[in-house]
């Protein structure tokens, strides 16, 4: 009876609490999407989101389809964006991949490209082991804190691997959105 009365609470407040009945908020991970319209049936939309992988996503560093099925108008790899401090603070410890997930789904007239799943990893080669700061966040702070690291030091850091990534998926999506468009014209 008392873990029935235990589970009819916890269902009660699924969020949980932190100190005085706050609940504990929910990290919202970094998440870009677009949209495009180009006048194409699904399967031919495919290929020339494809074509556009190949040029933009494709050349990135680490870039790999991890499957394309025509027939669905799906196609899904990863890429990534090198991140290398400007600050000199945490330089080395920091540097590293910003790994990235991108989603094509493709259907008649319209192709969505979702990019999430930013997760860097730092330098594991330093004396003092690398700095990680795993999930980007739309938080202005890691998800973990690093050892022996100050928390200003480290938002700042984390700021500036956000930024990097943020500047690099917006030039990438525009650039995927021209060539897109560019290879539908007749």
């Amino acid at each position: 009876m008392r873990g029935r009365a235990l589970l009819l609470l916890l269902l009660a407040f699924p969020g949980g609490s932190h100190g005085q009945g706050t609940p504990i908020p929910t990290p919202v991970a970094l998440f870009y999407s677009r949209s495009i319209t180009v006048p194409l049936n699904g399967p031919l939309l495919h290929d020339k989101a494809v074509d556009a992988w190949n040029w933009t996503f494709g050349k990135e560093p680490g870039a790999r389809v991890l499957r394309s099925i025509r027939e669905e108008g799906v196609l899904e790899g990863t890429a990534r964006v090198n991140f290398r401090s400007q600050r000199l603070w945490l330089r080395d410890e920091s540097m590293g991949p910003i790994q990235y997930r991108v989603t094509l789904q493709v259907k008649a007239g319209e192709c969505k490209v979702n990019v999430n799943e930013l997760i860097h990893t730092g330098n594991r080669t330093t004396a003092r082991g690398g700095v990680h700061l795993g999930l980007l966040t739309q938080g202005d702070r890691p998800l973990k804190d690093s050892p022996g690291t100050s928390m200003t030091g480290l938002q700042r850091t984390y700021a500036e691997a956000k930024e990097v990534a943020e500047a690099r998926i917006h030039a990438l999506l525009q650039a995927f959105e021209a060539r897109l468009r560019a290879s539908a014209e007749p």
